[in-house]
């Protein structure tokens, strides 16, 4: 078996096959982190400047760049695990972590790569995402992982752990124990596939299996030990088109409400998730709570446009009186498009009013009319200058919103990255359909290059925009959550004896005032 050593001696790879040559370097990030060496994984990425990546076919490509994601995490972990760096809202080695894993998920190549090295990229991403405080979104990656092989142990396990720091930040005791059980569960179903397992993995899901145990034995009866807790309680009722909207939002996640990161389960079925009980000065409205209000609002006429738009068998009835002129381009047009499109835009608007929000609960003190999700958390976006607010702040929550920022994309600020691969396209879109021409075509368009001149609009297949925007509303749904969880984050810090304020619980507008 070849060594560290060994593999610190090689000076040069060019004329190698690539096998061999992506062969060497994964192997050098590997055992680099097993013998803690940095100059070894300095080394790897200095010979990988000699593979030209250009000349790669798809699989090696993309294991190229699941290689150099490891390569970055792994610097990561020997700087900074057990450092206050550790806890960086800006992190060089984090950037380029997911922006690799991110290049391989979405190459060509990983569709051809086995099975378990799928698995270990949606394993690894989710872990990534966990980390920085993206943990709604990292349990999408860990069961993207299971569902390709649903005795991949490593994704079990983590999904478990991550499961485990979700609920500890809940600020509803109920939904944490709920995720404390299931995680308990997860981690037996894990165990059980011991050979499969790291061995630093299997002893850390061995103890914290065996924390859980503990605290399950002594804080609910015993049938919480023998299965997962039962959450399908909640009649979904006897309404058809109710009921088909609910199933719908519940298989695709997109509840506000922790639960449903649990599963599809009924007992998630209703936004329940507000911010917590906040004391704000008694002089000024809570705005922070009425935008809070308008934001799930929002989200929920959001989420019911792009159910509606996928019922589109046959025309809607505003649709009759409206002729439209054929121009041979296959673009639709209906009140199902609207639809699908009212649902993109007011996802996307979300995003800036959870901006404001923050730039009001956390005194920022930016100028409303700069205030935008993207540029929020610098003092200069030229140079990337964190605000101090951010640069010291300890609130896993709003680290997730800050690197959810890096996901989307301003042409206005001199932003050098995004991770988001479709973060330029998806901001052209929100552009074009506010102020410009936009275009949803077929998915099966009878003729193509009729035109030879450019087109001033921007043209996207429907199957396409529903999938960017599905993929938005999830994204948002997201955030939400976060912001919530990071203001009780904040909230548990305030010295409510310092100045007279004004203690508000968060009841329930009568259904009266809703219409």
């Amino acid at each position: 078996m070849v060594t560290l050593n060994q593999l610190l001696e090689i000076t040069t790879i060019e004329g190698l096959p690539h096998e061999e040559q992506i062969d060497i370097i994964g192997n050098l990030f590997d055992l680099s982190l097993d013998n803690g060496s940095l100059s070894g994984i300095d080394h790897a990425f200095n010979l990988s400047k000699q593979i030209k990546i250009e000349d790669l076919d798809d699989i090696n490509f993309t294991i190229l760049q699941y290689d150099f994601s490891n390569g970055w995490s792994y610097l990561r972990k020997l700087k900074h695990r057990g450092t206050a760096n550790n806890w960086l809202f800006q992190m060089e080695e984090l950037t380029n972590e997911i922006l690799h894993l991110r290049k391989a998920i979405a190459s060509p190549g990983f569709e051809k790569a086995d099975m378990d090295r799928q698995c270990q990229m949606y394993t690894n991403l989710g872990n990534s995402f966990s980390f920085i405080g993206r943990f709604v979104e990292a349990q999408e990656y860990w069961n993207k992982a299971i569902r390709i092989n649903p005795e991949f142990a490593m994704a079990i396990g983590n999904m478990a752990n991550g499961l485990t720091f979700y609920g500890r930040v809940l600020y509803d005791n109920i939904h944490n124990n709920l995720f404390q059980v299931t995680a308990y569960h997860h981690l037996i179903e894990a165990l059980q596939f011991r050979e499969y397992l790291h061995t630093d993995a299997e002893q850390g899901f061995q103890h914290l299996h065996d924390w859980l145990k503990d605290f399950i034995t002594k804080s609910f009866p015993e049938v919480y030990l023998n299965a997962f807790p039962k959450l399908n309680k909640f009649d979904l009722g006897n309404d058809l088109e109710l009921r088909s909207y609910r199933l719908w939002s519940l298989e695709n996640k997109l509840y506000i409400n922790p639960l449903n990161d649990l599963g599809p389960h009924t007992d998630a079925c209703h936004d329940c998730l507000n911010l917590p009980t906040l004391t704000l000065p008694a002089n000024r409205p809570p705005v922070c709570l009425n935008l809070y209000n308008q934001i799930k609002q929002e989200f929920a006429t959001a989420r019911y446009s792009y159910y509606i738009s996928q019922l589109n068998d046959n025309p809607h009835f505003s649709d009759i009186d409206v002729p439209l002129v054929e121009t041979m381009e296959t673009v639709r047009y209906s009140y199902y498009i609207e639809q699908l499109k009212i649902a993109f835009r007011l996802a996307y608007s979300i995003l800036d009013k959870i901006a404001y929000l923050l730039n009001d609960y956390l005194d920022l003190q930016i100028a409303q009319t700069q205030v935008s999700f993207r540029g929020l958390w610098y003092s200069n976006s030229k140079k990337m200058e964190l605000r101090s607010f951010f640069s010291n702040s300890e609130n896993w929550a709003l680290r997730g919103l800050y690197w959810l920022s890096k996901d989307l994309y301003e042409k206005e600020r001199d932003f050098d990255t995004v991770l988001e691969p479709d973060a330029k396209e998806v901001a052209t879109i929100r552009n074009f359909i506010e102020h410009k021409g936009f275009k949803i075509v077929s998915d099966f368009p009878v003729m193509k290059g009729l035109f030879t001149e450019p087109d001033i609009s921007f043209s996207i297949s429907r199957s396409e925009f529903e999938r960017k925007t599905l993929k938005l509303l999830k994204l948002t749904r997201a955030a939400i959550i976060y912001v919530a969880i990071a203001v009780s984050h904040e909230e548990g810090k305030k010295d409510h004896t310092s100045r007279f304020g004004l203690p508000i619980e968060t009841g329930t507008i009568p259904k009266y005032m809703r219409t």
